[in-house]
């Protein structure tokens, strides 16, 4: 069973308590490539708790990636993550979700 807690995934937040709309919008502009994910998403057995579809981002020289997320525990509110990955993450990223309009 996944867990919920975007915590285990180590990383940084880069946003907090801002709107999808802001999550976007960065997402856009800092990474040259980027997915829509749904809610519910299990990435990295972690169930990427949206409240609708965002788009993750692929930083693929700096090998990371900027995942957004709703937290419902402390600090309640949309947040992006910036993980770092392997090869694997972001192919599974690639491979698993549709590639957004530009």
């Amino acid at each position: 069973m996944p867990s919920c807690c975007v915590n285990n995934l180590g990383g940084k937040v880069i946003l907090m308590g801002v709107t999808p709309d802001q999550v976007n919008d960065y997402v856009r502009e800092h990474c040259k490539e980027y997915y829509e994910m749904p809610p519910g998403f299990v990435f990295k057995d972690i169930r990427v708790l949206l409240t609708s579809p965002m788009l993750v981002g692929l930083q693929i020289r700096k090998k990371r990636i900027l995942l957004p997320f709703t937290k419902r525990c402390s600090n309640p509110g949309t947040m992006l993550y910036e993980i770092a990955a392997k090869e694997a993450d972001l192919d599974f990223i690639r491979g698993s979700l549709a590639k957004a309009p530009e």
